[in-house]
C-alpha cells in the first residue's frame, strides 16, 4: 500500500453557495468539483451534523476518505470538508465490493443491487459473502451498520442517486444542483487559517496555583511573540488553559477531556501530583500530542511498555531518577574540590510522602543509583521517609537530621510549604549539614516565604532556566508583559514548549496532521532558555546533563543554584555557572578551615 503523503490531504471551508471561504491544508483548486458540490448541498441539507464517505472520482481511481462537518456560527452555515486520498480501501475491500456494502446500507435486496449495477445475482452474494468475512460480521445488518459508522458509503452513490432514502446522507445529498462556474467560484478564494490551539491544562487557583499561573503567562507570552511575526505559515497560535485542580482526579479527567473534546492542536500540562496516568490515557486514546512536564520516570516506563499507544506522548524535561545522583555527585564535587568541609562521610536523602505517594508507582528519585555512586566515591547514604512517622512532620524530620548530624541532606520534596517548614525548624538549633533541596525553590513565591531563612540554600532542578544571554531576554521579556520576574523553572519550559512546537508545525505540510507533529517533534532540536530539547529517544524524554558524559547540545543541564545575596546563582555545571559555592552560614567546620591562615 503507497502511503500518503501530506500534499494529497485537504481541508476547506464551504458556504452553502460552494464558494471556498478558508483553506485549512492543501489547495482548494485540487479538490474534486463534484466534492464541493456535494459538500455543499450538505450545508444547505443538513442541521449540524458530520458525515463521512469514500469520494470515487470520474476515473474509478481517485478515492478520497471524506469527513464533513456542517455548522451554524452567528446564523451562517457552513461546512467543514476534510479528506485524504487513498490508495487503498479499509478492510480490503475492492471498489465494487464498496458498492454494494453501500447499497446493502441503504436497505437494497440482492436482486435490486445486481439489476441497479448490471451483474448477476450469484455475483452479487459472492460479493456479500466476502464484504462480512472482510467486515467479520455475520449479518447484513451488522456490515450496514458498520457502513455507515466507519464512512464506507461510496459518494457518488452507485448506480444514480435515487433509493437511498434510507440512509441521512442519501437523503441529505438528494437535492443536489449543479454549481456553476465552480471553477470561477474558486477564484475569490479568501484564505483564512484556522489557528493553532494550544490546550492546557493548569492549576490556576488553589494547590499549584504559583506555577500554575507562571506556565500559563510564560505560554501566553511565546504565543503572542509567535504570533506577531506572522505564526506559523499564515497561522497564529491561540490558546486555551482550563483550571484543573491536580490533586483530585476527577478535576484532571474532566479537563483533559474537555480539551480534547474542543480539538485542540496540542494538549499541554505541567505536573499533575498523582494522576499524571490520567491524561496519558486521555491523550492516547484520542491521539492528540501531548507535552507534559511531570518529570516522571514512571511515565517514561508508560511510554516504553506500550510506544505503539503513546507515540504521541512527549515529557519535555528529565526525569526524577536523576534528583539523587545529582546529590551525591554535587557533594563529591565540593568535598574534592576543598571547598566544604564534611562532618563525617554519611549523607541523607529525605524521600517525602508527596513524592513516594504516586499511584502510577512511587518514586524514589533515583535512590538506588545514588547508593552506588555513594559507595564508590566513599559515603554512605541514608534515606529518611517521613512516612515511617505518626504523624510525619517536617520539624520531625528537621529533628532527626540536627541530631544525626549527617554531612549533608536532600530533602526530596517538590513543594514549597514542606521545604519552608523545615528549613524553619532546622535553622532553629542547625547541625554541621549541608543543606541541599529539589524544584520548591525555583517558584517565585518560595523566596518571598522563606525571607531570609533561605539564604545558602543549595538547590537543584532537572529543568531550571540559565542565566545566559537568552535566559536573560526571556527573563526581561517576561517581566516587561506580567510585572514580576518568572520562577527559574517551569515558566522556562513552558516557554520552550511553545517555541518547540512552533518549529515542528513550521517544518511540516500540514500541522493539524498529528501523525507528522509527532514525527517532527521526534527530530527537532531546539535551543531553548531551560537549554535542549531532544525527545527523539524510544521514552521520547528529555535528556539530563550533568556531566561531560552526555551531550549538552541534546540535553538540559541538571542545574544546581544557591541562593546568595537574595539572588538565585548557578554554581554548577560548567559552563553554565555564573558563581562559586559559598559555605552555609551554619558549617561551622568549612567556615572555621576558610578563617585558617594558609601556609
Amino acid at each position: 500500500m503507497r502511503s500518503v503523503a501530506n500534499d494529497d490531504e485537504f481541508s476547506i471551508l464551504l458556504d452553502r453557495h460552494g464558494v471556498v471561504s478558508s483553506v485549512e491544508a492543501g489547495r482548494a483548486d485540487a479538490v474534486p468539483l463534484g466534492l464541493l458540490q456535494a459538500g455543499a448541498t450538505l450545508v444547505s441539507a443538513s442541521e449540524e451534523s458530520r458525515s463521512r464517505f469514500v469520494w470515487v472520482g470520474d476515473s474509478r481511481t481517485e478515492l478520497y476518505l471524506v469527513a464533513v462537518d456542517v455548522t451554524t456560527t452567528g446564523g451562517a452555515r457552513s461546512a467543514m470538508v476534510a479528506g485524504r486520498q487513498i490508495y487503498q480501501l479499509p478492510f480490503g475491500m475492492t471498489l465494487r465490493e464498496l458498492d454494494v456494502l453501500t447499497l446493502v446500507a441503504s436497505g437494497t435486496t440482492n436482486a435490486d443491487i445486481a439489476t441497479r449495477l448490471s451483474l448477476s445475482i450469484r455475483t452479487v452474494t459472492t460479493h456479500v459473502d466476502r464484504i462480512m468475512r472482510k467486515l467479520r460480521v455475520t449479518s447484513r445488518t451488522s456490515a450496514a451498520v458498520i457502513a455507515v459508522e466507519e464512512g464506507l458509503l461510496r459518494v457518488p452513490f452507485p448506480g444514480g442517486d435515487e433509493g437511498f432514502e434510507a440512509l441521512k446522507l442519501g437523503r441529505d445529498l438528494s437535492g443536489r444542483t449543479t454549481i456553476e462556474r465552480a471553477a470561477a467560484r474558486l477564484e475569490p478564494v479568501r484564505i483564512i487559517r484556522q489557528p493553532l490551539v494550544i490546550g492546557a491544562a493548569l492549576p490556576l487557583r488553589g494547590f499549584a496555583a504559583a506555577d500554575g499561573v507562571e506556565m500559563a503567562q510564560a505560554t501566553r507570552l511565546a504565543v503572542e511573540e509567535i504570533n506577531a511575526r506572522g505564526g506559523i505559515d499564515g497561522r497564529l497560535l491561540s490558546m486555551e488553559v482550563i483550571d484543573v485542580d491536580i490533586l483530585d482526579a476527577e478535576s484532571v479527567r474532566r479537563t483533559f477531556t474537555e480539551l480534547a473534546e474542543r480539538d485542540v492542536d496540542v494538549l499541554a500540562s505541567g505536573y499533575l501530583s498523582t494522576h499524571q496516568e490520567l491524561a496519558h490515557e486521555i491523550a492516547a486514546d484520542t491521539g492528540i500530542p501531548y507535552l507534559h512536564a511531570a518529570t516522571l520516570n514512571a511515565m517514561e516506563q508508560r511510554v516504553l511498555s506500550d510506544p505503539s499507544r503513546y507515540s504521541r506522548v512527549f515529557q519535555v524535561c528529565p526525569s526524577d531518577v536523576n534528583y539523587a545522583p545529582r546529590y551525591v555527585q554535587q557533594m563529591t564535587t565540593l568535598r574534592d574540590e576543598g571547598v566544604w568541609a564534611p562532618s563525617s562521610n554519611r549523607l541523607a536523602v529525605v524521600l517525602s510522602p508527596w513524592v513516594l505517594g504516586a499511584p502510577s508507582g512511587p518514586s524514589d528519585l533515583g535512590v538506588a543509583e545514588a547508593a552506588r555512586l555513594a559507595d564508590a566515591n566513599g559515603w554512605s547514604l541514608e534515606v529518611v521517609k517521613p512516612m515511617d512517622g505518626s504523624p510525619p512532620t517536617w520539624a520531625g524530620v528537621a529533628e532527626r537530621i540536627v541530631r544525626t548530624e549527617p554531612a549533608a541532606v536532600m530533602l526530596g520534596h517538590y513543594l514549597v510549604d514542606g521545604t519552608i517548614a523545615f528549613l524553619a525548624s532546622f535553622l532553629a538549633g542547625p547541625s554541621d549539614t549541608l543543606v541541599y533541596s529539589i524544584y520548591a525553590p525555583s517558584v517565585h513565591a518560595f523566596r518571598e516565604q522563606a525571607s531570609g531563612r533561605a539564604e545558602g540554600l543549595l538547590w537543584a532542578t532537572v529543568t531550571g532556566t540559565y542565566s545566559d544571554p537568552l535566559a536573560r531576554v526571556f527573563a526581561t521579556r517576561y517581566r516587561n508583559r506580567f510585572g514580576q520576574a518568572p520562577g527559574r523553572s517551569h515558566a522556562g519550559i513552558a516557554y520552550d514548549r511553545v517555541r518547540l512546537l512552533a518549529s515542528a508545525w513550521s517544518q511540516v505540510a500540514n500541522p493539524r496532521n498529528r501523525t507528522s507533529v509527532a514525527d517532527e517533534l521526534r527530530q527537532t532540536v531546539l535551543r531553548g532558555v531551560n537549554g535542549s530539547y531532544f525527545l527523539g529517544n524510544d521514552s521520547q524524554t528529555a535528556l539530563s546533563y550533568a556531566s561531560r558524559a552526555v551531550d549538552p547540545s541534546l540535553s538540559q543541564a541538571h542545574l544546581v543554584f544557591q541562593i546568595q545575596d537574595g539572588r538565585q546563582r548557578i554554581i554548577d555545571p560548567a559552563p553554565y555557572a555564573d558563581a562559586a559555592f559559598r559555605a552555609q552560614p551554619w558549617l561551622a567546620r568549612t567556615r572555621q578551615r576558610a578563617l585558617r591562615p594558609s601556609a
